[in-house]
């Protein structure tokens, strides 16, 4: 996960949430069930925001329009929230759909919201929402060894971190092929080049091997820039990276 940036609310949005809103609190009123129509019209702001990444995941969704617009806090029981901007981002399916679905685990103690109240009231959610909190200090990718094969596996370093990764899976195999993917096609090579530059002495090498290296990995329409962030500092070492002062720029 990464740090989103959240553009101002899409008109299309903004234009049919005080209708739909108002037909969810006359169907509640009546026990009816609640018509959750219309806040689909951000999913292509939302997609665009992310650049067709899933927010948990961050995995690259090439087809947008058939990916899932995710509730951060779950339209069944924050109905009230269903159409707000500030709720809303863009998943995958298997994030959205197969894990965390209406999760929405918080910490002991906190006071629930109530029906119109904003967020945050007396809610302390465990689950990350990247466009308020920056995941890369809440997850950080570590390497394993695991039945003497490698794996990034993605360890929570705070409550909310490893809520996050349990709610939704981030260490699901299909996931975990994935990070190893990633690893060894896009970050490997271009460490290779780091090293290979200053064992052999090539200081200007090294600087521009690693400055090509991290605007490709760590560009914003990159997918598992958190993964490659912290592989690149596992790979090139610390020392390494002190000796030539190569800089590793947040994601």
């Amino acid at each position: 996960m990464i740090r989103i940036t959240r553009p101002p609310e899409p008109p299309a949005l903004a234009a049919v949430r005080p209708a739909r809103l108002a037909a969810a609190a006359a169907a509640v009123a009546l026990g009816q069930k609640i018509s959750f129509d219309g806040y689909d019209r951000a999913k292509p702001a939302l997609a665009e925001m992310q650049y067709s990444k899933c927010c948990y995941c961050e995995k690259r969704e090439e087809q947008a329009k058939y990916r899932d617009v995710e509730h951060y806090r779950p339209k069944s029981p924050y109905w009230w929230l269903a159409w707000t901007w500030e709720n809303l981002l863009f998943a995958c399916i298997d994030c959205n759909r197969e894990h965390k679905r209406d999760q929405f685990p918080r910490a002991p103690g906190d006071v629930a919201l109530q029906p119109h109240e904003q967020p945050p009231g007396g809610e302390l959610p465990l689950v990350i929402n990247p466009a308020e909190v920056d995941p890369i200090d809440e997850i950080h990718f570590v390497c394993e060894k695991h039945n003497g094969r490698e794996r990034w596996l993605p360890r929570g370093t705070s409550a909310g971190g490893r809520s996050t990764v349990a709610v939704c899976k981030l260490d699901r195999p299909g996931l975990l092929d994935l990070y190893l993917e990633h690893v060894n096609q896009q970050v490997r090579p271009r460490t290779k080049l780091v090293i290979d530059a200053a064992r052999a002495t090539q200081p200007r090498e090294v600087v521009a091997n690693w400055s090509r290296a991290t605007r490709s990995l760590l560009a914003p329409a990159r997918p598992f820039r958190a993964l490659s962030h912290d592989a690149l500092a596992v790979l090139v070492a610390p020392a390494l990276r002190a000796r030539y002062q190569l800089p590793l720029a947040r994601p």
